[in-house]
């Protein structure tokens, strides 16, 4: 019956539109000519209901007074003719044609049943009024592509959809459909139905009933006798569906209760009552949506009415700006036009999300939310599922703005190279230890416990039992033997494979002599217990499982997506954020990890590494409060800059460095006559002037060095004040006659390769003015942009010197002795071999005794930088800091990632 009265009234409808098409004619060319020649105002027509009451009108007054209060629309002010409806399709009709027949009125905002919307459609198609509903989702309304209907809420047939996809992925697989014949209702229950059907979901029941009555408990009682179900589907509408949903649960039904979007209404609450908790609706609009236009909404409908605003309120409000930017992109308020200009929106960005404009007057790409009603309230579900990520309008209450200097080459944990790919590793992947950022002493993270064996090669690590990956599945010890296992197979390729030699066998099966990948010293004893197994006593080992080659990794997913397996829609990690976003070359967006052990205690939402390869670019950022942090490890603060940061009122507040554990060297291609000669080595290291490079050049504060490890590692107990060698020109000629180069005579000129940088030129400058002027010695410079493989640009160029820049991987005294200048174990730049030197560290790398360690460590730097003078150290690194007073808890590593984990937005 309802379908045959519905036939009737279109027929009716289209009959009067028949008769009356001329009329509508002259009145859309009127509307054409009259709004083109408008001088005083822009009108506009507002159609509201007011027996469903929402927050939709307050919504479209606030963008109103906001547009009006910037200057109007083309410069002219905007007003608003207000009507209700009062949910009658006849009271609708009456509306349209009352606005059709005002040629003042451009546009039409209002009509949310679709029902009503459908019917006047052909009145503005026929008047040329342009015409935005914000509720009306009945695929009906636009199917015709009208020239000046539109909608900005999807359509049924996306709804339906989503609606089913929510089921699934919640788990419920027995659906029992109720709905209301009468009602819109029953067309997003019949593509509901179908959607269901496609992806496997058992529709057990279906019942109906009708809009006009009050007592469904018979039709209640019938599902409750005769079918199995662990989720209702409810299509119907206000006030029947509230009935409805009060009585099923007086009657006993606990099962969730799925309803439509015309169920987010405080209505539901007052209808239905405590009855209402355990209603799930879906939406468009989410307050808590990070991006500037929406939290800017929020907070200033809030301050406008005392109120929170509703989805209504959103979409009335986004329906004005729609309209407005149609109006200023096309410099027209002649309808057609606008309706032209809002077609080719694309992306749009208004406070509900983005959002795309089809060509029938329709939206797409709109995010769906699923909120809940528990204690009267509504709470919503998946929001990291279904939050979009807004590139440009980042929400800055939850997220850290970073600049990073160069791209990230990866974040696999085992092939990561850089300081960009370790920072993000960090916040990505867990290690079985970590560093404390103010101590640097190693500190549990995946472990709980760590002992070792009398001889100290034997480790057994005790895992905890609550870390899990960010799909919810156990992260084991089986893990992290897998990933170790894949990290030493030659085939990986991974860089930082040195770090596992000191596992038993390992570099037996790196190189290729042992095949069976198995017998590497790593086993779990259980699903939480690992053992490891060394090849020599090793008391530091606990820190060296903090590095990324021992890094669990999900196998699983390797096995699955093969070097994919990085992106954000396949990777799987176990640290206190995600992956949400990488593009290359611009951002990488990490997100709250809600799996992480530790989730309560992390309480930045999200962290945004934007690539910008300028400094000067970073600093005025910063300043634009663009950015939260610059400097340290991120990108640079430009080093000219220092001086007036110090002295600004703003900013000297904000500045804070900090000694690095790295250091800036020249290192020696001892293979290479004439630097093959240890007194041509130290001749060249006296007459460097470390004092006047780091005050003319460098001016960042650094610390002259002559040793290659940082006093912060090596220790100053027990060391000698002449260690290294200082700037002495007198004893740099002496050193050089000896040399069979008196004064110079018959020196061959010096190739220096370093890195491009605006910095390292003026000091490889310095150097080369230095010898020149001190011992009569050319040098020819070679810049370039040194890449990771510093080895293979040393044999390409065959430089006699070239400049280093190095950093600890771990708190160690022998961590940079052993990792740059082992002539085994380490990439051996300068091709030096020295029993002596390797047997002072293998016999440290025995003893746990740290002091008799940092001794012996001691003795190894005297070798290495002043009876072989393999490297010329120049100075230790400090890190500078800017750093925006909101963010607390702020402490900077010097090792590895920052535990961005424990810092916090001050609100």
């Amino acid at each position: 019956m309802y379908r045959f009265w519905k036939f009737c009234f279109i027929v009716v409808i289209l009959f009067l539109f028949a008769v009356s098409c001329d009329s509508y004619k002259t009145l859309s060319e009127e509307r054409a000519n009259r709004t083109d020649d408008l001088t005083k105002e822009i009108v506009i027509g507002i159609v509201d209901s007011s027996t469903t009451p929402t927050f939709f009108t307050k919504g479209v007054k606030l963008a109103l007074k906001e547009l009006n209060e910037q200057g109007g629309l083309l410069g002219k002010p905007v007003k608003a003719l207000f009507y209700d409806e009062k949910e009658s399709i006849r009271k609708g009709q009456d509306i349209a044609r009352k606005i059709a027949n005002n040629t003042d009125v451009i546009a039409v905002v209002g009509h949310h049943s679709s029902d009503i919307a459908v019917a006047v459609s052909v009145t503005y198609e026929k008047s040329g009024v342009l015409f935005i509903s914000p509720g009306a989702s009945a695929p009906e309304l636009t199917q015709y592509n009208g020239s000046f209907t539109f909608r900005n809420i999807p359509s049924d047939e996306l709804a339906g959809r989503e609606i089913a996809a929510f089921v699934k992925r919640n788990g419920y697989k027995k659906i029992a459909i109720v709905f209301d014949r009468d009602s819109s209702a029953n067309r997003l229950t019949k593509i509901f139905r179908k959607a269901s059907h496609d992806i496997g979901i058992n529709i057990v029941a279906e019942k109906s009933y009708s809009s006009w009555e009050v007592d469904f408990r018979r039709l209640i009682a019938d599902i409750m006798k005769e079918y199995e179900f662990d989720c209702i589907f409810l299509g119907g509408v206000f006030p029947a569906a509230g009935r409805i949903i009060k009585q099923m649960r007086e009657m006993g039904i606990e099962a969730p209760i799925i309803g439509n979007n015309s169920l987010d209404s405080e209505l539901l609450c007052e209808i239905a009552g405590k009855a209402a908790d355990g209603t799930i609706v879906f939406t468009v609009f989410d307050p808590a949506l990070p991006g500037t236009p929406t939290q800017n909404f929020v907070k200033t409908f809030k301050a406008e009415y005392g109120i929170t605003a509703d989805t209504w309120a959103a979409q009335g409000y986004d329906a004005i700006q729609v309209l407005a930017a149609g109006i200023e992109k096309s410099g027209s308020t002649i309808p057609l036009v606008i309706a032209n200009t809002i077609r080719f929106l694309d992306h749009w960005n208004g406070v509900t999300g983005s959002y795309s404009w089809d060509w029938d007057g329709g939206i797409s790409e709109k995010t769906f939310f699923f909120k809940v009603v528990e204690n009267g309230e509504f709470k919503f579900l998946e929001q990291e599922l279904n939050r979009k990520i807004n590139f440009f309008n980042p929400s800055k209450d939850i997220t850290l703005m970073i600049p990073i200097e160069n791209d990230v080459t990866t974040i696999d944990p085992g092939l990561a190279l850089g300081k960009n790919s370790i920072e993000i590793v960090e916040q990505l992947f867990l290690g079985l230890t970590d560093f404390d950022p103010v101590t640097n002493e190693v500190i549990p993270e995946l472990a709980t416990t760590w002992t070792g064996s009398p001889s100290g090669k034997i480790f057994t690590f005790r895992m905890r039992d609550d870390a899990t990956w960010t799909d919810g599945k156990p992260l084991t010890a089986h893990d992290l033997v897998r990933t170790i296992r894949r990290n030493i197979d030659p085939v990986t390729d991974c860089p930082h494979v040195k770090m596992l030699y000191i596992l038993k066998n390992a570099k037996a099966i790196n190189s290729g002599k042992l095949k069976d990948i198995s017998k590497i010293g790593v086993r779990a004893i259980d699903d939480f217990t690992l053992e490891f197994k060394l090849e020599k006593a090793a008391p530091y080992f606990p820190s060296l499982t903090t590095l990324l080659p021992y890094r669990p990794l999900p196998q699983e997913t390797i096995g699955k997506y093969g070097s994919e397996w990085i992106k954000p829609e396949n990777i799987r990690t176990s640290g206190s954020y995600k992956l949400a976003t990488w593009e290359k070359g611009q951002v990488v967006i990490l997100q709250k990890n809600k799996n992480y052990y530790d989730a309560d205690k992390v309480s930045i939402q999200e962290i945004r590494y934007n690539v910008i390869s300028e400094s000067p670019v970073g600093l005025a950022m910063y300043q634009n409060d663009k950015l939260d942090i610059i400097g340290g490890t991120y990108l640079p603060i430009p080093v000219d800059e220092l001086t007036y940061i110090k002295a600004s009122k703003e900013l000297a507040g904000q500045y804070s460095q900090k000694p690095g554990l790295s250091v800036y060297a020249y290192g020696f291609n001892v293979k290479r006559p004439p630097v093959d000669n240890p007194l041509a080595r130290k001749a060249i290291a006296a007459c460097i002037d470390r004092d006047l490079l780091i005050n003319l050049i460098a001016r960042g504060g650094q610390s002259s060095a002559h040793t290659l490890t940082p006093p912060g590692l090596l220790g100053t107990d027990g060391l000698k004040g002449d260690q290294g060698i200082k700037f002495n020109p007198v004893q740099a000629k002496q050193w050089l006659s000896k040399a069979g180069y008196p004064g110079g005579k018959g020196f061959p000129e010096l190739i220096l390769l370093h890195n491009a940088s605006k910095n390292d030129v003026k000091i490889a400058e310095a150097l080369q003015t230095f010898l020149k002027h001190y011992l009569n010695i050319n040098v020819r410079l070679i810049g370039q942009k040194l890449t990771n493989n510093l080895k293979s640009s040393i044999l390409k160029n065959s430089p006699h010197m070239f400049q280093l820049e190095l950093q600890a991987d771990y708190p160690d005294p022998s961590v940079m002795l052993n990792e740059y200048f082992h002539p085994i174990n380490s990439p051996n730049y300068t091709g030096w071999n020295y029993s002596d030197f390797v047997g002072l560290l293998e016999k440290a790398g025995e003893i746990s005794d740290q002091k008799k360690r940092r001794k012996l460590c001691q003795q190894a730097e005297q070798i290495l930088c002043q009876k072989e003078c393999v490297v010329a150290p120049i100075y230790f690194g400090v890190l500078h800091y800017l750093v925006k007073p909101r963010i607390e808890g702020w402490s900077p590593s010097g090792i590895g990632g920052q535990h961005i984990r424990n810092w916090s937005l001050r609100k």
